[in-house]
């Protein structure tokens, strides 16, 4: 790991210069005093943010998973479960087609309470299966449903699953092998969108989706994963050493923000949680699920503003006690959180702050600059992942409208924190 640092180290500061040589070059040749406040700020801006997007971009195909290494550690499979009466048994049937050995093989069926049939449907998979089902008397949410079936587990490592989840057959077999290094607390898996193919389903929405998932699993925690510092380990598929979560659990139930319970949010504070004990996350891109995303705008929109929140949040929660770690998970976590907090502010000011101002050619340099940035990361994707089409390369570029539309969303969930009688989805 010592050589990737230092190689990522000279990586970084080598283009950093580079871009802050230009920078100087372009403010020393129109003179800083008479620069206007809106060229100052796009220069500003882009040369604490470009270096790392290429940065990021570049050593991204440093990363590589884990291969199986022939680790089988008893494994707890915990599936919560709410109104799914249609997906779980499919799920149920995936979790059990896995090629990990079957009496190393646990799975913990949480029903949190489910309005339809879903307790009919999982009861006819216990004639072709032998699991345990944890029926709660209440809704209680997904968090608490999770740690009531936690206290069923037998298992040394917990890999959570989404109800509408289908994990490929070596999914659970290799998102396991990174716990060789007793320094492990959580791996997350890799998360494929299963509606966006034209043959299924079927909107434009998902099919932008599909790329999206793409950029934020193999490119973003990609490059965490080089740092052991995965940030999110995402709910569709993740795994945690029991012993350790069992330590934090009740913290992670109790979480509150604003003075109000947070029962949303799960996956990223869970990851929180371990990293904060000085744990080590890791991304195992091999270790593939595959998820079903919203195909209609309202439930995307419901979706993002939820994701939103609790992404505020969980940087907030992740700044306190990140500054302890290694200069590399310093670059990478404060420049992320840079990015997230800082972009819909620059988006906001280099578009309506620029038009106000005049200054229409600037609009069209800065959203020039947003489309060069979605296409290197289309091209990367491209030679990185797996069933990545020219088609998806066209739906990639062309993202950066579904960008900006997100980051209005994501201004209005950060401007809307209080909104709502829980932190929840239900």
């Amino acid at each position: 790991m010592t050589h990737i640092y230092r190689r990522t180290i000279l990586c970084y500061i080598t283009i950093y210069m580079i871009v802050t040589f230009l920078s100087f070059i372009y403010l020393s040749r129109v003179g800083l005093y008479e620069l206007h406040w809106a060229y100052l700020l796009l220069t500003v801006y882009g040369t604490i943010v470009t270096p790392f997007l290429i940065f990021r971009l570049v050593v991204t195909f440093l990363y590589k998973p884990m291969s199986d290494k022939g680790y089988r550690p008893k494994v707890s499979v915990v599936v919560p479960v709410y109104n799914e009466e249609n997906g779980i048994g499919n799920t149920i049937d995936s979790i059990f087609n896995s090629d990990y050995p079957k009496d190393k093989l646990e799975l913990v069926i949480i029903d949190d309470k489910s309005k339809d049939n879903t307790i009919e449907s999982i009861n006819k998979k216990r004639s072709e299966y032998d699991f345990k089902l944890v029926a709660l008397d209440k809704n209680v949410g997904k968090r608490h449903a999770m740690a009531a079936g936690i206290k069923q587990c037998t298992g040394e490592i917990l890999v959570c699953v989404d109800s509408d989840t289908l994990v490929k057959c070596d999914a659970i077999k290799l998102l396991v092998q990174p716990f060789i290094d007793e320094g492990i607390f959580c791996v997350c898996g890799n998360a494929a969108v299963a509606n966006s193919s034209e043959d299924k389903t079927d909107t434009i929405l998902a099919r932008f989706q599909k790329v999206w998932y793409a950029d934020s699993f193999r490119l973003r925690k990609g490059v965490e994963s080089l740092f052991s510092m995965v940030i999110c380990c995402s709910g569709v598929l993740s795994a945690y050493r029991r012993e350790r979560f069992e330590k934090v659990v009740d913290e992670w139930l109790n979480e509150k923000f604003l003075g109000r319970e947070v029962i949303s949010g799960d996956d990223r504070q869970m990851t929180n949680l371990m990293l904060r004990m000085g744990g080590r996350s890791v991304f195992q891109s091999n270790a593939i699920a595959y998820t079903i995303v919203p195909h209609k705008f309202k439930k995307f929109l419901v979706q993002q503003v939820r994701w939103g929140r609790s992404g505020f949040r969980g940087m907030l929660f992740a700044s306190r006690f990140f500054y302890k770690k290694n200069i590399m998970q310093k670059i990478v976590f404060y420049s992320t959180m840079f990015i997230t907090f800082i972009s819909p502010v620059s988006l906001f000011v280099n578009t309506a702050g620029l038009a106000l101002a005049g200054k229409h050619e600037l609009i069209v340099f800065y959203l020039s600059g947003l489309l060069l940035v979605s296409t290197l990361t289309a091209l990367a994707d491209k030679l990185l992942v797996d069933q990545f089409s020219f088609k998806d390369i066209l739906y990639r570029i062309s993202f950066v409208v579904v960008s900006i539309i997100l980051t209005f969303i994501y201004m209005y969930s950060w401007l809307t924190l209080w909104k709502g009688k829980n932190w929840g989805t239900r």
